[in-house]
């Protein structure tokens, strides 16, 4: 499942920010024996520095009118916490420790930026590796002279020589990073700018970036909430790095093994996504629970689930950060790549900045509301941390997840998408297949995990074992007719919850209806089930009418119209197109009217209407392939939905022998399931 791209900027990639923060609260903490004091004046320098270069003239005439009232509200801020700070300060402004805790935080706000401006310059000059390599090591060399020297004329040992290993080690670790995401800033096209600002109207596009902004946000403010907590509690500076290092790598690796294996089962991206946001938030309500009981390695391990949780998010983004590439080309008709590159790079910038100005604010008024009475023990600090100071992480997150609702592609779409991307490689053309992908990346679609909730729940109440899945043919060039007894209301019932494969459902146009529902429901469905007094029916059929026709709308279903002929070319038309776009149709093709009260059979198979082989020839006229059809027994009493072996349409054949031989077949084949079965 692994697709991250070169040059990625999503949010788990600026751990060095994080690992400076933790590194100026530990410097504070020695020196001043409060470690929110140098995290809180490290965070404000990355805000001022992250806010000026938004300030410079190439960014700042390009935002819009909100984004710059915005910024004025960030300076606003900034200057709130600043002073607030300030006031918190236990030693007076003259005081050499006070303008050794300055320099070290200011000096790891500005030594990335010039490391990365060195490593885009080595970049866009081609400088080959060994070369650029040496060049990075003699400029963070010269970069270790100030500090060094602060840090042994202010500290005596073995302080000092603790925090120049830890300098060291931010200084390597922010090397690496910047050089992994490195990328070029050459001057784009001039078009590039009006292409970006043309995906504005692209809904895929739009609700990716604000779940990209959002969960940066969240993520930058959960981690430096528990950096904070870990520089609070585990005493020892070498014992802080290695919890703070060892905590997230492992969380990232045990959650990339936990991609591979779900990825493996072809799982659903964006479902990943939902899993993790639950292990995250799981992990701040435990947290915030073993705070209050002062349970510490409970609380460590409360912060090991949030990031396992967060591991997950970032390897989902970075998956889909491919699909949002394709994306771009499909609506734009072309890649502006560097453009694409600095959007992405802003973003990124800008929605840490985000997420780092609420827990600037949070330390802020947690230093002025407890200037002499920092907590430096477990008991201390769950009387002054209350939940209340984890509700700004939560709420980024709950934002996070309902982002992640609205965002419109499933992995169908995703598969789909590279499918069109690759066919428009090769020169080839898929109308059908584009104008299926425009309602969804284009145009404002929503998924429905509304119906996607209600299927898991219903499950464990029909549990149906799965055989004969190998006989499905792994086609992706051909659609599939899959075609499945009734039984009432239980086979489209087991098939929906059940059946391993994407289809579209064939419906009856009544079940599009509410009040055609309902007459059916009453007059139908509700009469087999004797304990419902007869004056119920109508009234809860009335009831339920409205929720089974959003059902069927949030399944995709294609309404068939059996008894308008006229109408009945509609239905044709939309699964033939679905099938052009790579979509398997799932029909039901008995005749109720085949049993003398008109129901379908509780077992066995009743005879075929034969209408729906009509589907072969049409998909055949139009891209000449050939029809797969696929038959499904579903057996109530066994609970068991059985795959039976497949038959292809021959073009070959007379007309109707074909038709003929097509229903007989599938009929024969399901028959033959159920009486194995029986």
């Amino acid at each position: 499942m692994e697709r991250q791209s070169h040059g990625s900027f999503l949010p788990l990639s600026h751990m060095s920010v994080l690992f400076n923060f933790l590194f100026s609260m530990l410097t504070s903490s020695l020196l001043l024996n409060n470690p929110l004091i140098g995290g809180g004046l490290y965070l404000l320098g990355r805000t001022v520095t992250v806010y000026a270069r938004w300030l410079h003239p190439l960014h700042y005439h390009q935002q819009s009118k909100f984004r710059k009232r915005l910024g004025m509200v960030i300076l606003l801020v900034v200057f709130v916490c600043a002073l607030l700070l300030s006031t918190a300060l236990p030693v007076k402004i003259d005081s050499t420790v006070f303008w050794l805790i300055v320099t070290i935080a200011f000096l790891g706000t500005l030594r990335p930026l010039i490391t990365q401006r060195v490593v885009e310059r080595l970049t866009a000059k081609g400088t080959r590796p060994f070369k650029a390599f040496v060049r990075l090591i003699f400029v963070q060399l010269a970069m270790l002279v100030l500090p060094f020297s602060l840090i042994f004329l202010t500290v005596l040992p073995p302080e000092s020589w603790m925090l120049s290993v830890g300098y060291l080690i931010g200084s390597a670790w922010e090397t690496m990073e910047c050089w992994r995401l490195r990328y070029d800033r050459t001057e784009p096209d001039p078009g590039d700018a009006k292409d970006l600002e043309g995906l504005r109207s692209v809904h895929a596009w739009n609700t990716y970036s604000r779940l990209l902004f959002v969960m940066t946000a969240a993520i930058q403010a959960t981690l430096i909430m528990a950096y904070t907590f870990i520089s609070c509690t585990a005493g020892e500076m070498l014992i802080c790095i290695g919890i703070a290092v060892v905590g997230t790598s492992a969380a990232y690796a045990l959650t990339g093994a936990l991609m591979r294996l779900l990825g493996a089962r072809r799982r659903d991206p964006t479902n990943m996504l939902f899993l993790g946001i639950a292990l995250w938030i799981a992990g701040l309500v435990t947290f915030s629970d073993n705070i209050l009981k002062q349970s510490l390695l409970y609380a460590y391990l409360s912060l090991a689930l949030s990031m396992m949780g967060i591991g997950m998010c970032v390897r989902v983004l970075n998956y889909m950060e491919h699909t949002m590439r394709n994306v771009v080309a499909f609506s734009l008709g072309r890649l502006p790549a560097q453009a694409l590159g600095r959007s992405l790079h802003f973003q990124a910038d800008f929605a840490s900045l985000t997420g780092q100005l609420i827990a600037l604010l949070g330390i802020a008024l947690f230093c002025f509301f407890n200037q002499n009475s920092f907590p430096h023990t477990l008991y201390d600090l769950a009387k002054g941390i209350r939940p209340l100071m984890l509700v700004p992480a939560l709420l980024l997150v709950l934002a996070a997840l309902v982002c992640a609702l609205l965002f419109p592609m499933t992995k169908q779409h995703m598969q789909k998408l590279d499918r069109y991307m690759s066919l428009e490689h090769e020169g080839e053309e898929n109308p059908a297949l584009r104008a299926q992908l425009e309602d969804v990346v284009i145009r404002r679609s929503l998924k429905h995990y509304g119906v996607k909730l209600i299927m898991l729940v219903m499950r464990p109440f029909f549990y149906h074992r799965i055989r004969g899945q190998e006989n499905v043919p792994n086609d992706p060039d051909r659609a599939l007719v899959f075609v499945c007894n009734h039984g009432e209301i239980y086979g489209p019932i087991v098939t929906n919850l059940y059946v391993p494969f994407s289809f579209r459902p064939w419906v009856i146009s009544e079940m599009m209806d509410v009040k055609a529902i309902a007459k059916r429901c009453a007059e139908g469905t509700f009469t087999l089930w004797h304990w419902m007094p007869a004056k119920w029916r109508m009234p809860i059929a009335r009831a339920v009418a409205p929720f089974m026709a959003w059902i069927m709308r949030s399944v995709d279903a294609i309404p068939v119209y059996y008894q308008e002929p006229a109408k009945l070319r509609h239905t044709f038309r939309e699964s033939v197109a679905a099938m052009e776009a790579g979509d398997n149709i799932l029909l039901f093709p008995e005749n109720s009217d085949d049993t003398p009260d008109h129901h379908y059979k509780l077992s066995g198979v009743s005879h075929f209407f034969t209408g729906f082989t009509m589907l072969a020839p049409m998909y055949y006229r139009k891209t000449g392939k050939r029809t797969i059809f696929v038959p499904i027994y579903a057996d109530r009493k066994k609970r068991v939905l059985t795959f039976g072996r497949p038959t292809e349409y021959d073009p070959d054949n007379d007309a109707n022998n074909e038709r003929d031989r097509l229903c007989a077949y599938l009929r024969g084949e399901m028959l033959k399931i159920a009486g194995g079965e029986a």
